[in-house]
């Protein structure tokens, strides 16, 4: 396919995007090779609960004790590339997918009907990502969920507004939450600002009356039942297992604390300081202590996770402007700029991620600012950057926690070097 350039010189997209495909994939072979033992560390349980799946234990990262505090679909994930040839396989996989996000990225692009140049810089910018690089050689959920939330924005830039379109839409967004709960809130908002935007027509208000407003309708319930169908499996085992339909994890309750106490505010918050190691083991050991003393067992992870939310929240109400201020650390952290954990690491090495991710984020500021009717019109896409921010700066938060949104941010930045030209003299239009 050909398509004119910002200089109105024809260009063919292949070669551009095969080089970049190629450096995408060249610096995460580079990457998984170089620090191949990362796979093989079990940093979340990842891979006892993939091995305990293949051993026929179940979902559990201790044989018998069935857990929900992982969501399941990275294990599966890790299971079906175990089998089929142990980490290797993983590994190659992982960098199969990272590669595939950068197509996503350009694909993303082609939707919001950007440049071909600038299609090409987002690409690049993803291609070249130190946090998505640094992810692809461990045994974690980024790669994969970076690849999910990109295809799955780039389901709802369709053309129209069809029932198959709200399926694929409610499939892909059923997946992404299996991989990362957090997503649930970006569905939340997303869902009702369709709702809002297509009131007149669900109610048969405009002009063709109830025939629209079944369509639409259907369209709504559509993507709803795939999400239910697509999700179902995870909650019927837990209602199973559990007896309660959980949704998402068993984890939330320890992560909103983790955030949320006494102990990290002064640490942390108030002294401007990583959580010292010893003290957050002693904070724990705590926990543990209160938990045990009524009467919940460390085997019992619904009332685990009950209780400790409930702690986090009774913190947050006793004491809001403490909290308010450890918001804005979790924000700072989601959007830092130099990598939390720096041991071995060069400090040149340090001070180059620190000033490419300076660079696209101003970049990405003036690409949003100056292109603010492109991000209007694909509304979903400053919406998955703006839940995912404010998910986490409630929950525990760092870098890592921003990797299903690169594709976005780098797909701002590169509008950063849009020609409202090209915008103007374009024939095509996405819906």
């Amino acid at each position: 396919m050909s398509r004119e350039d910002d200089s109105g010189n024809p260009s063919v997209r292949v070669p551009v995007v095969t080089w970049i495909l190629a450096v995408a994939c060249l610096l995460r072979v580079t990457a998984v090779v170089v620090r191949f033992e990362n796979l093989q560390v079990d940093r979340d349980a990842y891979l006892s609960i993939a091995q305990n799946l293949l051993s026929g234990h179940g979902f559990c990262s201790t044989p018998g004790l069935p857990t929900a505090y992982r969501p399941p679909l990275y294990p599966l994930f890790v299971a079906a590339c175990t089998y089929a040839g142990g980490i290797a396989v993983l590994g190659a996989v992982q960098i199969l997918i990272g590669t595939t996000t950068v197509w996503l990225t350009w694909h993303l692009a082609e939707r919001c009907q950007l440049s071909r140049r600038t299609a090409a810089i987002a690409a690049t910018l993803v291609a070249i990502d130190p946090l998505l690089i640094e992810y692809t050689t461990q045994a974690m959920t980024e790669t994969l969920s970076t690849f999910l939330v990109t295809i799955l924005l780039v389901a709802t830039l369709w053309n129209g507004n069809s029932l198959a379109k709200s399926v694929g839409v409610g499939v892909l967004f059923g997946l992404a939450s299996l991989c990362r709960p957090s997503i649930w809130a970006f569905g939340a908002i997303a869902g009702t600002v369709w709702v809002i935007g297509n009131w007149r027509n669900l109610l048969g208000a405009d002009k063709s009356g109830s025939q629209v407003s079944s369509k639409q309708t259907k369209v709504g319930v559509g993507c709803i039942l795939a999400v239910a169908i697509t999700i179902s499996p995870w909650v019927i085992r837990n209602a199973s297992v559990f007896g309660r339909p959980i949704l998402m994890t068993t984890h939330g309750g320890y992560t909103l604390l983790l955030g949320n106490n006494e102990t990290f505010f002064n640490e942390a918050v108030a002294d401007d300081a990583p959580w010292d190691a010893v003290s957050l083991s002693n904070w724990q050991s705590e926990n543990e202590r209160h938990l045990s003393a009524i009467g919940i067992a460390t085997t019992d992870e619904v009332l685990r996770d009950a209780e400790l939310s409930r702690m986090a929240k009774q913190w947050i109400l006793s004491n809001p402007l403490k909290f308010v201020r450890s918001c804005s650390l979790r924000v700072q952290r989601f959007w830092a700029c130099r990598p939390s954990v720096s041991a071995g690491v060069p400090t040149w090495l340090l001070l180059g991620v620190c000033a490419y991710y300076l660079a696209t984020f101003l970049m990405a500021a003036i690409g949003f600012i100056g292109l603010r009717g492109i991000w209007f019109k694909h509304w979903s896409l400053p919406v998955m950057v703006v839940t995912l921010t404010l998910v986490h700066s409630v929950y525990w938060s760092n870098a890592r926690m921003r990797s299903a949104i690169v594709p976005v941010i780098a797909l701002a930045a590169a509008a950063a070097f849009q020609r409202s030209t090209y915008l103007e003299n374009s024939s095509s239009s996405i819906e």
